[in-house]
């Protein structure tokens, strides 16, 4: 795939981020709508996406396909942690802070904004490769990724794993989970019901890239730029992690289409769950945020970069 291509598509992607951050600036979005329509978008319409996502390809995928995403995925992300926690130490991040760099390393937000961009780059049918991707990136997430927010903590490990099993009932998850059925059953067509979710799906790529956009208008720029820590974790999260994954993706019996999508959705900017993960812990969520901004900035060139290298 063409460098130019991709680039176009990430600008066009970020263009409505950046209509989201001027429509906060004059007041049409503020930090509660923007809540309200995360949860709308996140419960809601990401769901219905997904499930839609049945009916954008006339042939499914085969169970040996699926599972081997699912599984190259999975691996991926065990990679990502590793490295992440290497990152940190090598960093000498202060014992408090641990967990919030490491998950801003490790997690990319291949929901929210992981699926908009797919569909842009690789188009519409490459959403059910997506969202069977998600499944292991779901479970991994808030599973690992919380109990990295603990790990430091007082709190028992049997607590940890209570609370990292209660964040699994996610309807993103959920979801994911009832089309690798539907799926493997080899169900593609849900008729009726499918064009109606799919109507209610269509909202999810502008709602999800307003939002984002909207959310960057409560940083300060220059508070964003001052954290040298920040800058090697975005590069971590934007590079490293990438091509840790693209070189274990390859492990697994994927063509060049189906590997680039994996490769691609482990190089999103750092997961917003994240943010939420330090202000349910009691964390200094700065460092988080810092990494947050400077990803979604530095995405726009290097998810273009990525997807050439991988030759999708």
């Amino acid at each position: 795939m063409e460098f130019e291509f991709v680039a176009l598509q990430m600008l066009v992607v970020s263009l409505p981020i950046l209509l989201g951050w001027a429509i906060h600036k004059l007041g049409f979005l503020d930090d509660e709508l923007d809540s309200g329509i995360s949860r709308l978008v996140m419960n809601i319409a990401l769901p219905c996406t997904i499930l839609s996502s049945l009916g954008t390809s006339p042939e499914l995928p085969e169970t040996g396909v699926m599972l081997a995403i699912i599984a190259a995925t999975f691996a991926a992300y065990i990679v990502a942690i590793a490295i992440a926690i290497v990152a940190t130490a090598a960093m000498r991040v202060p014992a408090d802070a641990r967990g919030v760099y490491q998950f801003a390393m490790a997690f990319g937000n291949c929901g929210f904004i992981g699926l908009p961009v797919i569909s842009a780059i690789f188009g519409e049918e490459a959403l059910l490769y997506a969202a069977i991707s998600l499944i292991p990136a779901n479970v991994v997430l808030f599973s690992a990724g919380a109990i990295m927010f603990d790990a430091d903590s007082e709190t028992g490990l049997r607590r940890r794993l209570r609370r990292a099993v209660s964040s699994l009932k996610s309807p993103t998850l959920i979801m994911s989970v009832v089309v690798l059925v539907l799926a493997m059953a080899g169900v593609n067509d849900l008729g009726l019901v499918g064009d109606s979710v799919a109507i209610v799906g269509q909202m999810t790529t502008p709602l999800a890239l307003l939002v984002t956009g909207s959310s960057l208008a409560n940083y300060k720029p220059l508070a964003m730029l001052g954290n040298w820590r920040a800058y090697v974790a975005c590069a971590v999260r934007l590079v490293a992690i990438p091509l840790a994954s693209l070189a274990v993706a390859r492990l697994f019996p994927l063509d060049v289409y189906q590997l680039g999508i994996v490769v691609v959705d482990c190089s999103m900017p750092v997961a917003t769950a994240g943010i939420l993960f330090c202000l349910q812990h009691g964390r200094d969520a700065m460092p988080m945020l810092q990494t947050t901004f400077l990803s979604i900035i530095a995405s726009i060139a290097s998810i273009p970069l990525v997807t050439v290298l991988v030759g999708a």
